[in-house]
């Protein structure tokens, strides 16, 4: 299963919060499709990013991204994210392809790759930004303390064993 990543793409806000305005959304896609025809209506993962951070993560499997990327919910997840931190908002789209390098087509039985890319990003999102939107599926990810790779504490990261795991993961 191969992946492009695509992006990234701007969204339009009105003051602090994203901009429920259909035109505003309207322009969003034309500017998604200028730079990737047929874009929006692939699935896939998508990421909100915010002054480099990743602040949400969301998949696009059973709808296109079109459809999925600006639900309620994530409107509501992208809005608290700016509340917590200033900068302009960025989507990241991860789309998948298929062997002839199309982009492949939301399912109503879902993806099963695509479900387990969006927990690989969380999972790594998280490690980076322990701030992460993200509520569903995290509480483990969250809980969890893996010396120098993930949730370290202060002084966990200077053994020569978490430096051999860190440069092993390049990390």
């Amino acid at each position: 299963m191969r992946y492009g990543i695509y992006g990234p793409f701007e969204i339009i806000r009105n003051g602090n919060i994203v901009s429920r305005n259909r035109l505003d959304k309207k322009d969003f896609w034309s500017r998604v499709e200028n730079k990737a025809v047929d874009l929006s209506y692939a699935c896939g993962c998508y990421l909100l990013i915010i002054n480099n951070k990743v602040w949400y993560v969301g998949m696009a499997e059973k709808q296109s991204f079109r459809q999925e990327c600006f639900g309620d919910h994530k409107i509501v997840q992208y809005d608290a994210a700016l509340n917590e931190v200033r900068g302009v908002p960025y989507l990241l789209m991860v789309a998948k392809l298929t062997p002839s390098g199309k982009y492949a087509s939301p399912s109503e039985n879902g993806h099963r790759d695509i479900q387990l890319l969006e927990q690989l990003l969380i999972g790594s999102a998280i490690i980076r930004n322990p701030d992460l939107r993200n509520i569903k599926n995290t509480r483990l990810l969250r809980n969890m303390n893996v010396p120098g790779f993930l949730n370290s504490e202060q002084g966990q990261g200077r053994a020569t064993s978490v430096q051999k795991l860190r440069q092993a993961l390049s990390l």
